[in-house]
């Protein structure tokens, strides 16, 4: 979830010449026009040594942002024992991630644009391996969600220093550097069971883990005491990214896509956490087993969710956003719904793992997609990724909050979990629809012809055929 501030600086893609500075030969072409260290302009190109050395320290933070978000799943356990209430009892902790992510963004983003991103991040970093040691020592549930809350609201000022100080890096050209560190987020969210089942095998206690985690986190900040925060770029004079003006049925249209799409984000966040937080209770309180094979299974999901993220971002270049999500969310759906046609008495071990690795895969590519999506139709500004993040942080709260309701006052107990996810998954496919149709209807518009017209946010060859299109009634008039 990206703050407003760090949106914005990652989210501009179109010059205002309708330029696409990210297609690898108009790339090309700028970077040759930009002046080496060596020029008279005086511009100073990061050393490699610099680079190496950030990129590694915002890896190891992320994967400490990735341990965090999915810590609960594995250790919810331990916490209720500890703290002698049901694990349903804990669903407070779930409220204080998504209230604190919601509530956090746009100071995050505030003051990364006042101090430097490094200063921000290390606070940021320690808050979180303090937090999280005191983690297992809060004695009551209330006590232990007033930490959470604090712990958790440092993560919009991790995100929002780590992707700002990325765009910075590789100005308009941030994308590799970023799924890097997106990947190292899979990637603790996917060990983060096995560290807490190998945490009670030498501990005695999953809650272990925290430590663990917190130490991480201290870690995390050392490579940022040897090397200063990357400066912000000066203004290249980039122009309005929007076209022309719309007429009232192009702006209902871009309405409808650009709500259709925020929905979409909360559902697929809603799904992902309900399904990757209660996995583990689910595996143990309805199939019965072991605490080592519920840590498999919440690795499953997670390590699918990761690999997927691998996959989507490996063909993205070949297909388009809305087939990768038409084409994933079945797997999800499908997952689902195996343990409710088996039902109680057929849930086995096998069937959990199936659930983990078909849900995780499909939810995989949500997020990124249906940025993806809106951007084929509509700007993405800042505002709207702004927007984005604080419906995530809701969404992480209402998923697996709706899981323990369920679980707490019905007869279907953690059964609840494959039901919640089957209904979020199942509303994918009208969303994603809506969105598309809206979507094409509104590239199908006509510009003005008074206008300039408007500027496809698909790249500059979608631009050009509208630019076309939108000459082609003045040169049949003057033929007329």
């Amino acid at each position: 979830m990206l703050s407003p501030v760090a949106a914005r600086a990652v989210s501009g893609r179109f010059s205002s010449s309708g330029d696409d500075l990210w297609h690898p030969q108009q790339r090309q072409s700028r970077d040759e026009e930009q002046p080496s260290a060596d020029d008279d302009s005086g511009k100073v190109t990061p050393s490699g040594r610099y680079l190496l050395v950030c990129l590694i320290g915002y890896s190891m933070s992320f994967v400490v942002f990735g341990s965090q978000v999915s810590i609960l799943g594995p250790t919810i356990a331990a916490l209720a024992e500890k703290l002698r209430v049901e694990e349903a009892d804990l669903s407070p902790l779930f409220t204080a991630l998504g209230v604190s992510c919601i509530v956090s963004g746009t100071p995050s983003g505030w003051l990364v644009d006042r101090l430097p991103t490094h200063h921000v991040l290390v606070g940021s970093l320690l808050v979180e391996a303090i937090g999280f040691v005191l983690v297992p020592l809060m004695p009551s549930v209330w006590s232990l969600t007033a930490l959470y809350f604090v712990v958790c609201f440092s993560y919009n000022f991790t995100n929002s220093a780590v992707f700002t100080s990325l765009a910075w890096m590789f100005p308009k050209r941030a994308g590799p550097a970023i799924n890097l560190v997106l990947a190292m987020f899979g990637l603790g969210s996917f060990f983060i069971p096995m560290a807490a089942q190998a945490c009670k095998a030498t501990a005695g206690s999953p809650l272990a883990v925290f430590y663990l985690v917190g130490g991480l986190a201290l870690a995390s900040a050392v490579p940022f005491l040897f090397v200063a925060s990357p400066a912000r770029p000066s203004a290249g004079g980039a122009g309005d990214q929007g076209g022309g003006k719309r007429s009232s049925s192009g702006r209902t249209l871009e309405l409808v896509t650009t709500v259709a799409v925020v929905v979409l984000v909360f559902i697929t966040t809603a799904a992902e956490t309900a399904i990757g937080n209660w996995i583990y209770t689910f595996s143990v309180k309805e199939v019965h087993t072991s605490d080592a094979d519920a840590a498999l299974a919440n690795s499953t999901f997670w390590g699918a969710f990761t690999l997927g993220r691998v996959i989507g971002a490996a063909v993205s270049e070949l297909t388009t956003p809305l087939t990768l999500l038409l084409g994933s969310v079945p797997f999800s759906i499908v997952g689902c719904a195996l343990p409710l046609l088996w039902g109680r008495a057929g849930l086995s071990k096998a069937l959990v793992l199936a659930l983990g690795a078909l849900a995780g895969l499909g939810n995989s590519t949500g997020y990124a997609n249906a940025v993806a999506l809106l951007e084929r139709y509509v700007p993405v500004t800042g505002f709207i990724n702004g927007v984005f993040g604080a419906v995530a942080g809701g969404a992480c709260m209402v998923g697996p909050v709706l899981v323990a309701l369920i679980a707490k006052y019905t007869s279907l107990r953690f059964m609840s979990m494959p039901w919640v996810g089957l209904a979020l998954y199942s509303l994918h496919i009208p969303v994603i629809l809506t969105a598309a149709f809206a979507g094409n209807k509104l590239l199908a518009l006509p510009a003005a012809p008074e206008e300039e017209p408007f500027l496809s946010p698909a790249g500059p060859a979608d631009g050009s055929e509208a630019a076309a299109a939108a000459a082609a009634p003045a040169a049949n008039g003057q033929a007329h």
